[in-house]
């Protein structure tokens, strides 16, 4: 390798031809360059040892997103330049870029999943998954509800109403593809998305995509599934054709993100004439809303759940 090229590859990053184009002074000192270096590995060596103390050994990968590695290599290619000012460059870590498709906007999604937030290692330790929502149907105000998942029996909870719960002595399970999986085994599915996605289109009578964005999406919502696995179902419906992205859109409580609806003429066994609807957040990985519309009124939101919040519960409150 020549030494031209160990700077192609060093500057191999957006915003290196900026960089290079604002122009080069004399090298600094060496002193200078070593304290540079010490200080971006000592970034690094900082930010796995948090994220060790945070969570199991097992669980634990790296949080450098390709947009943080990006910064630490312009602050390293800087020196290699000796850049006289180093311009304010966009790494595009926040989300997908503007006018994105819907493969695009998931892939986002399952990049931002990280082990930071509430669907972690703890999730099948605690006695329940709760999720608050907010549900509304066309004619109705509309009330927000807790709802206590447990392996045995759901709790919900709404202000100034009895609780309702209901058992399922045999252990609660979801439908995934042609048959059901329990609490304990949600996270035993597979998180290579092409094995994913064949368990979730098993048996589809109708559209395949359609059963698999509608499994998909309740897994999403109210199963306790890990980051992995809440990563690897982006990807899935990354590569699931059929949805159209709308941006800017507020969900019931007037949160914005992307839009993403879609659109099926075959039926699917359980459905009825609604087309989902998903509000999603993709600079953070999370579903914000699922709402519907009948095929025949494009436009018309008939109902809402709104998801305000999820994560493990020790008790029902």
């Amino acid at each position: 390798m020549t030494h031209e090229d160990q700077q192609t590859d060093v500057l191999d990053f957006p915003g290196a031809a900026a960089l290079q184009r604002a122009g080069r002074t004399e090298l600094p000192d060496p002193a200078v360059q070593a304290r540079a270096r010490s200080l971006v590995l000592g970034a690094i060596e900082a930010d796995v040892a948090d994220a060790q103390d945070a969570l199991p050994a097992a669980a634990v990968k790296p949080r450098f997103d390709r947009g943080r590695v990006f910064a630490l290599a312009a602050a390293v290619a800087a020196i290699a330049v000796g850049a006289a000012v180093l311009p304010v460059i966009d790494m595009g870590g926040s989300g997908p870029a503007a006018g994105a498709s819907a493969s695009e906007v998931f892939t986002s999604m399952a990049e931002h999943t990280t082990l930071t937030d509430a669907y972690n290692a703890q999730t099948l330790t605690e006695a329940y998954w709760r999720t608050r929502v907010r549900r509304w149907v066309e004619g109705d105000k509309g009330h927000t509800e807790d709802v206590y998942q447990s392996r045995t029996r759901t709790v919900i909870k709404v202000a100034n109403h009895k609780p309702i719960v209901k058992s399922q002595p045999e252990g609660f399970s979801w439908q995934v593809g042609d048959g059901r999986v329990a609490w304990q085994d949600i996270n035993t599915l597979p998180t290579r998305p092409d094995a994913l996605r064949g368990i979730l289109a098993a048996g589809a009578k109708g559209s395949a995509a359609e059963q698999t964005v509608r499994q998909a999406g309740v897994l999403l919502t109210e199963a306790p599934v890990s980051p992995l696995l809440r990563a690897a179902l982006y990807r899935v419906l990354a590569d699931t054709p059929g949805a159209v992205v709308t941006e800017g859109v507020k969900d019931g409580v007037g949160r914005t993100g992307t839009q993403i609806s879609w659109k099926w003429t075959e039926k699917y066994p359980a459905h009825s004439d609604h087309n989902p609807n998903w509000i999603v957040r993709p600079s953070d990985g999370r579903l914000l809303e699922v709402n519907s519309m009948p095929g025949s009124r494009d436009g018309h939101i008939v109902q809402r759940a709104t998801y305000l919040s999820a994560g493990p519960a020790k008790t029902t409150g």
